[in-house]
């Protein structure tokens, strides 16, 4: 997959073979790096293009819809007669930002590895192994922990610096909690909390209406769901 990326955008390849050490993180850091850099060219080429023609805006403003702040503020810079376009530019330039590229974890997707029949250490299981290359990654994004709770993977979360806030306190890196229930919630965040963690985000999904997954649960809908975090 990257190497067919790589010659589609022109971006230098290299191979990571499975002889390297630690090649499945390594693999994964590169993966997500080639995102990163081509969802960048993308987004400086689409604002290049909407400073420089006022029909991409036109085209832009049909796709948003008619209450979006966006829109008006661009309509605002289109109707503001001589130099509207350098308005226009101006504008974009101070209220469009790139989303952020997340990746998704399944925390009980945690097999032990071996190299001829010797184990090898705790964290070069499969998800410590992704949650790595996913932290030494250049991506400012966030991690989506799903599949319930894995102790010594979010003992893991310690070892890299990005999932704490910065000097400025910001985190590049987030934790985002993919739950069922309050309960798991509330287990799963103070887990976390103890050891210093900020979680980002609570993604909750019933066991009864998520896709794809049957969950062992006792088929409670989200409406109760979501009622008993309001109530909480």
């Amino acid at each position: 997959m990257a190497a067919f990326y790589s010659a589609k955008f022109s971006i230098p390849y290299f191979e990571i073979t499975q002889k390297a050490e630690d090649f499945r993180a390594k693999r994964i850091t590169r993966n997500l790096n080639l995102v990163d850099t081509i969802a960048k060219e993308k987004w400086t080429c689409f604002k290049t293009e909407l400073g420089e023609s006022r029909l991409a805006i036109q085209n832009y403003m049909t796709m948003l819809p008619n209450d979006s702040e966006v829109k008006r503020g661009f309509q605002n810079a289109l109707d503001s007669g001589i130099g509207n376009q350098a308005r226009c530019k101006k504008y974009l330039e101070e209220t469009l930002i790139s989303g952020a590229i997340d990746v998704n974890v399944m925390t009980k997707v945690d097999k032990e590895n071996f190299i001829k029949n010797e184990m090898l250490p705790v964290e070069f299981n499969d998800a410590h192994e992704a949650l790595r290359g996913f932290a030494n990654s250049n991506l400012t994004g966030g991690v989506v922990l799903s599949a319930g709770m894995n102790p010594r993977l979010y003992g893991y979360f310690e070892q890299f610096k990005d999932f704490f806030p910065n000097a400025e306190n910001v985190l590049r890196k987030k934790i985002i909690l993919k739950v069922s229930d309050y309960r798991s919630a509330m287990i799963q965040g103070n887990f976390l909390a103890k050891k210093g963690l900020w979680v980002s985000e609570y993604l909750i999904e019933s066991g009864l209406n998520c896709g794809g997954h049957v969950f062992a649960t006792d088929g409670f809908l989200f409406g109760p769901i979501l009622e008993e975090f309001k109530q909480k």
